[in-house]
């Protein structure tokens, strides 16, 4: 079974994407933070990442560039979520590997579309 990963410190997103991805053919994985999405991803091996920029500790863009400089993970595809999208911060996603990214607030069809895409490739 396909394994999609929700990194955010908001549980009401953890949640509300968590509902998004139950109508689909997947395990849902949760962490809260970058330390343990980390290690999540290095045992798990997710098919999808979303990953929210700004949290406590290691952010979004430090957990991405990790991930992507690890030659056994470089393929994690990485969705980076956030409220700010200033261009600044959008260069850095990009720059840290990330293969696309999602301003917050989100529709439930944005996240859909991007499963449909990486996980079924459709």
């Amino acid at each position: 079974m396909k394994k999609v990963l929700i990194v955010d410190d908001d549980i009401t997103i953890q949640r509300l994407l968590e509902f998004i991805l139950r109508k689909f053919d997947v395990d849902v994985l949760i962490s809260g933070d970058g330390d343990s999405a980390i290690e999540l991803i290095k045992s798990e091996k997710p098919d999808l990442v979303f990953l929210d920029v700004m949290m406590p500790g290691k952010n979004g863009i430090e957990v991405c560039r990790e991930i992507k400089a690890n030659p056994e993970l470089k393929d994690t595809y990485i969705v980076m979520l956030t409220a700010k999208g200033e261009e600044s911060e959008i260069k850095d996603m990009f720059d840290s590997g990330a293969n696309e990214y999602v301003p917050k607030p989100f529709s439930p069809s944005e996240i859909m579309s991007i499963v449909k895409k990486v996980i079924y490739k459709e």
